[in-house]
């Protein structure tokens, strides 16, 4: 009858044991779930803050190219009437002072 209540509190033992070992298994698996999310949470993070930093340089590229052409074309314009200005100054005068005393 001993034999039998050790066998008994044997199995429980090794019972309790085993379900210690699958919590503690349990535990370990959504401890390490939990950090392979967290890596694949910064790794995307990371990819995203790559292309951002891509993306900025080429919008930056592009705004400088197109501000580069703006000022080319503002100062072409400027060139033609500083150009108009100077052949037609004295003629201009001319015409203003002629329509203000007729």
């Amino acid at each position: 009858m001993e034999d039998m209540i050790a066998r008994i509190v044997e199995m429980d033992k090794k019972a309790r044991d085993m379900t210690a070992q699958a919590q503690k298994n349990k535990l370990d698996y959504e401890q390490q779930i939990i950090e392979k999310r967290e890596s694949i949470k910064q790794d995307y993070l990371d990819r995203a803050q790559k292309r951002i930093a891509i993306n900025s340089e080429a919008a930056q590229k592009r705004s400088e190219k197109s501000l580069q052409l703006i000022e080319e074309r503002d100062n072409k314009t400027i060139d033609a009437l500083n150009s108009s200005y100077e052949k037609n100054c004295d003629k201009w005068v001319d015409e203003i002072v002629s329509r203000v005393v007729e």
